[in-house]
C-alpha cells in the first residue's frame, strides 16, 4: 500500500483579478515546509446538453470562442444560475440557444472544470428534441445552429475542435453503462451503446465500454407481443446467460405479464444464485414490489428500508418503500418517505419539503392490532423500542395491525410470519384491550386483541439473543416478567402484565 498523498495547508486567500471571472490568489504552505502562491479562478458552474433529435441527428450551436479565436462547433450549454439545478439549466439553455424543446432527459453526472478552477462541468443527455421556436440569444451571444448525424458525433467530439468534448463523452460512456435509466430513454441509451461500439478504437479498448446488454433490445421491443412468442425469445436469449441473470431475466418476464406469483421465487432464486450489480438492485425493488402486489408489503418493506441511500436505484427503491408503506397502512410514512425522495431533485425548495417531510404524521384514528404474549419459564418475548428525546427505552408485545377485511387471529398469524418469520401452532383470545397513548413522541388509540400464542420457532430463541424484525429496526427479545412488573421498563399495551404473569403460570 502506498502512503497517502500529504494534503497542502491554506494559509491565506486575496482577491487577483475581478471581471467576466474571478482569480483569487491563495498561499499555500507545501508538506516540504515552502510556501507557494497559487491563482485560483472563480466562476459559475456550467453544464453542457448532448441533445439527440427525433430523427437522429445531435444539435451544434458554432460560436466564435475567443481563447481559440475561431469558431467552434459546440454542445448547447452554459452557466448555471444561483441556485438551479443543473437539468433545468441545461433544458433552459438548450431552448434559448437553440429553439430546441428537450422530451426525456438523463442527468450524466459532473467534473471539475480545471486543477486550478473551482467550477464544475456538468453533462445532460436530452432525447426526442424538437425546435419549437427561434434561438432566444441574449445580448452579445451570435452564432449558428445547425444538426450532425447521431453517427457522426464522437468522431465531432474526438476532432478536438469543441471545449466541451472530455465531458461529453465522459457522459455518453457513464449513460451506455447505465441499467437504471428512465423507460422513456431506454431506446437513446441502446443507441449511445451502438455508437460506442460503432467508433473506431484501435485496438478495440473501447469495446467493452459500450457493450451492449442483449437483454435492453429485447425489453425495448417486448410490449404488444403475445407471451409465447416473449418466452421463445428470451429463452434463447437466456441460453448462454447465468444462472443468476436466467432467473431474474425470466421473473422479470413473469412480471411483466401480470404473474407475480411465479415471478416472486424466481427473483429469490436469483439473488441466492449470486446476482451482482445493477441487476441485483434491480431485483430487489422487483421482487418488493411483487411482494406487494400479492399483499406481502411488510415483507417489501424488510426488502427495501435497507436499501443503500448510495445506490444509483435508490429513488426507485424508495419510490417502491412508499407504495409499500401505503399498503401497509401507514401513510404518513408513506409521504414522507416519497418526498424526502423526491426533495433533491426539485428545481427549488427542497430544504422546506425536506423539512416538513420530517414533520408529517399520521391522521388520527383508532387502529385496531393483534398482539402476542408468548411466554416461557418467567418470561415474556417482547419487541425492544430504543428511547428517544424525553423518553427512554420501552418494550412492546409482537404483532401488528389487522387488515380490512382481516380477522384478529389472521392478523396475528400473518404478522409474525411477515415481521418473524415464524408460524403460530396454537393461538387463543386473552382479552381485547383498550391503548390511549401520548409519550412525547407519538399518540395513538389502539384496540388491541391480546392472544395467547404458541410457537415452537420463537420460544426455541436463546435467552439473551435478539431477532430482528424483519420489515424495521427493532428486534425481539426475553425479558423478565417480575422485572417488568416491577416497572423496570415500560411494556405495551398498558395494562396487561398482570395477564401476562397468568399465563406463564397456567392461570389463564
Amino acid at each position: 500500500m502506498t502512503d497517502p498523498v500529504p494534503d497542502w495547508t491554506l494559509l491565506g486567500s486575496s482577491p487577483a483579478y475581478d471581471g467576466y471571472v474571478r482569480v483569487r490568489r491563495d498561499r499555500y504552505r507545501l508538506p516540504d515546509g515552502s510556501e507557494s502562491d497559487w491563482d485560483v479562478v472563480e466562476v459559475g458552474d456550467t453544464v453542457t446538453v448532448i441533445a439527440i433529435t427525433t430523427d437522429d441527428s445531435v444539435v451544434l450551436f458554432d460560436q466564435y470562442r475567443v481563447g481559440p479565436q475561431r469558431v467552434l462547433g459546440e454542445l448547447p450549454g452554459g452557466l448555471i444560475d444561483p441556485g438551479e439545478d443543473a437539468v433545468v439549466a441545461g433544458v433552459r439553455e438548450l431552448r434559448e440557444e437553440t429553439g430546441y424543446r428537450a422530451g426525456a432527459v438523463y442527468d450524466a453526472g459532473t467534473e471539475w472544470a480545471a486543477a486550478n478552477a473551482r467550477r464544475r462541468r456538468h453533462v445532460i443527455i436530452a432525447a426526442d428534441c424538437v425546435r419549437v421556436a427561434d434561438p432566444g440569444w441574449g445580448e452579445h451571444e451570435t452564432g449558428r445552429v445547425r444538426t450532425i448525424p447521431a453517427t457522426d458525433l464522437l468522431e465531432h467530439l474526438t476532432a478536438g475542435e469543441t471545449s466541451d468534448a472530455g465531458p461529453a463523452v465522459r457522459a455518453l460512456v457513464r449513460f451506455a453503462g447505465d441499467h437504471g435509466v428512465d423507460p422513456a430513454l431506454l431506446g437513446l441509451r441502446s443507441r449511445a451503446r451502438e455508437l460506442l461500439t460503432e467508433y473506431p478504437a484501435g485496438d478495440g479498448a473501447g469495446d467493452s465500454a459500450g457493450a451492449s446488454d442483449p437483454f435492453d433490445a429485447f425489453w425495448i421491443a417486448a410490449e404488444g407481443k403475445p407471451a409465447d412468442r416473449l418466452w421463445a425469445e428470451l429463452d434463447e436469449l437466456a441460453a448462454d446467460a447465468g444462472e443468476a441473470v436466467r432467473r431474474y431475466e425470466r421473473a422479470s418476464l413473469h412480471d411483466f405479464l401480470g404473474e407475480e406469483v411465479e415471478a416472486i421465487p424466481l427473483y429469490r432464486g436469483a439473488l441466492d444464485a449470486g446476482l451482482t450489480g445493477e441487476r441485483r438492485s434491480a431485483c430487489i425493488i422487483q421482487l418488493a414490489s411483487s411482494l406487494r402486489n400479492v399483499g406481502d408489503a411488510s415483507g417489501a418493506l424488510a426488502l427495501l428500508h435497507r436499501f443503500p441511500d448510495t445506490d444509483p436505484l435508490a429513488d426507485a427503491a424508495r419510490a417502491f418503500e412508499a407504495l409499500a408503506l401505503f399498503s401497509d397502512q401507514k401513510p404518513a410514512p408513506a409521504l414522507r418517505t416519497a418526498l424526502r425522495a423526491l426533495a433533491p431533485h426539485l428545481p427549488a425548495y427542497r430544504g422546506s419539503v425536506t423539512a416538513y417531510a420530517a414533520e408529517l404524521s399520521a391522521p388520527h384514528r383508532i387502529r385496531v392490532i393483534s398482539v402476542a404474549v408468548i411466554v416461557a419459564d418467567g418470561f415474556v418475548l417482547a419487541e425492544e423500542y430504543p428511547g428517544g428525546p424525553g423518553s427512554g427505552p420501552f418494550l412492546r408485545a409482537p404483532g401488528g395491525g389487522v387488515e380490512y377485511g382481516e380477522t384478529a387471529a389472521a392478523a396475528m398469524r400473518r404478522e409474525l410470519r411477515e415481521e418473524l418469520a415464524a408460524e403460530v401452532d396454537d393461538l387463543r383470545l386473552l382479552t381485547v384491550s383498550e391503548n390511549i397513548f401520548d409519550d412525547g413522541r407519538k399518540s395513538g388509540h389502539e384496540i388491541a386483541h391480546v392472544f395467547a400464542v404458541r410457537s415452537a420457532a420463537l420460544e426455541a430463541l436463546p435467552r439473551g439473543q435478539r431477532l430482528p424484525v424483519l420489515d424495521g429496526d427493532t428486534s425481539v427479545g426475553w425479558h423478565r416478567i417480575d422485572d417488568l412488573r416491577r416497572g423496570a421498563t415500560p411494556f405495551y399495551p398498558a395494562g396487561i402484565l398482570d395477564l401476562v404473569a397468568a399465563v406463564d403460570a397456567g392461570a389463564v
